[in-house]
């Protein structure tokens, strides 16, 4: 949804507002006011694609955009993390945008927004004075306040939110089957976003929220109209594709999450047997297995308590994959090594059934390789116990 630039970039962009504007002509009435919706890339930050909107005269032609961060930020991921990321307001000539987007083969739609002198005029002096020093950084929200939302709020707000009328269905019931659409073509990507949002983006999404997406903010657009004393117009005067995006050839990658997890249940499986066979005890997958679901647990620990991104707080995934399994993991190397009965391991076998059983009652959708997953741990949790009297031997 954002496009990367260096720290020298970012004040190249400054300066090319500030010389640009001063290029601009003192009437507005010749000039023109557009929305830019950007197809997604293959980034994970161009993922859901990216919003600008384009003011042109008869002597300029810029772009503005709420969408500028560096990498080079001091502690950028660890401030990502911690949703304490700030972006930046930047305005760029709309060749250089343009040509960016060219290169890298992603498609363009253009929108135009009829509107008066007045408000033209007064958009563009918004956009400048949110495009200077002391103005220009924001707190980013990849929900409610992104690139996307900004250009749409400072667009309704000289239009007139209130004189807006949509006519188009929602194009989604909730926030997690809007970002599915999006992120379908990238299942781990899926994955991972299905595991560290909780609850909250399964409620029912007004249209507003479902506008964080470029794409749903121009359909919406594409379909809505302005209430006049004079009557209604559309809110789109003008559409054209600037740029078509550029289908590119996708090798099928056939380790999906819910593959890995079908492969991770007959690894289980197939463990155990040669552990029944050769009358010994795995432990070392174990902790493979244990660590990494305590791991996963810990990091959504983390993400529900200490960091400010919006939808991370109450995952219910949590009933199960949590910590606690680090904690059991040298208890159960130390029964593994003593021969002794892992009773403790009734802790996962609760947790997993809790899990399961309340899947259904919970108003949280889980993605399914994680009820593979589950099923593994179960299984295994339970063989641990019951180990003895399946194999008919004492060797714990």
């Amino acid at each position: 949804m954002n496009r990367t630039h260096t720290h020298t970039i970012k004040q190249l962009l400054i300066a090319i507002t500030f010389i640009a504007t001063t290029l601009l002509p003192a009437r507005a009435d010749e000039a023109r006011v557009s929305l830019l919706t950007c197809s997604p890339g293959e980034e994970v930050y161009e993922l859901f694609g990216h919003t600008a909107l384009r003011y042109t005269s008869d002597k300029s032609d810029i772009v503005f955009g709420y969408g500028y961060f560096s990498f080079n930020t001091p502690n950028f991921v660890w401030r990502f993390i911690l949703g304490e990321t700030d972006y930046m307001a930047g305005a760029v000539d709309y060749n250089s945008f343009i040509q960016e987007y060219r290169l890298r083969g992603a498609g363009v739609t253009e929108q135009v927004i009829p509107l008066d002198s007045l408000q033209k005029e007064q958009l563009l002096r918004a956009l400048v004075t949110n495009c200077e020093t002391e103005n220009r950084v924001y707190r980013y929200n990849y929900f409610y306040k992104n690139c996307t939302t900004k250009i749409r709020d400072i667009l309704t707000e000289h239009i007139g939110a209130e004189n807006i009328v949509y006519d188009a269905p929602l194009q989604a019931a909730t926030i997690r089957e809007a970002l599915a659409a999006h992120t379908a073509v990238q299942p781990w990507n899926e994955f991972g976003i299905n595991l560290l949002l909780g609850a909250d983006i399964d409620a029912p999404a007004t249209r507003e929220v479902l506008q964080f997406l470029p794409t749903y903010l121009m359909n919406d657009f594409a379909n809505a109209q302005i209430r006049g004393e004079a009557g209604s117009h559309p809110l789109v005067s003008e559409q054209n594709e600037l740029l078509q995006p550029v289908e590119k050839r996708k090798t099928p990658n056939h380790l999906t999450p819910f593959n890995c997890a079908l492969l991770l249940l007959l690894f289980t499986m197939i463990v155990m047997l040669c552990e029944v066979r050769s009358h010994r005890i795995f432990w070392v997958y174990d902790i493979l297995l244990m660590g990494a679901q305590g791991l996963a647990g810990t990091l959504l620990l983390f993400m529900a308590t200490c960091s400010l991104h919006p939808a991370v707080g109450n995952n219910y995934l949590l009933i199960w994959l949590n910590p606690l399994p680090l904690l059991l993991l040298p208890l159960h190397i130390y029964c593994a090594i003593k021969h002794k009965r892992p009773t403790f391991m009734w802790i996962q076998v609760a947790m997993v059934v809790a899990f399961i059983a309340s899947a259904p009652f919970v108003p949280q959708h889980y993605p399914a390789p994680i009820f593979i997953f589950s099923t593994a741990i179960l299984v295994r949790s339970i063989f641990h116990i019951y180990r003895e009297r399946i194999c008919e031997l004492s060797l714990y």
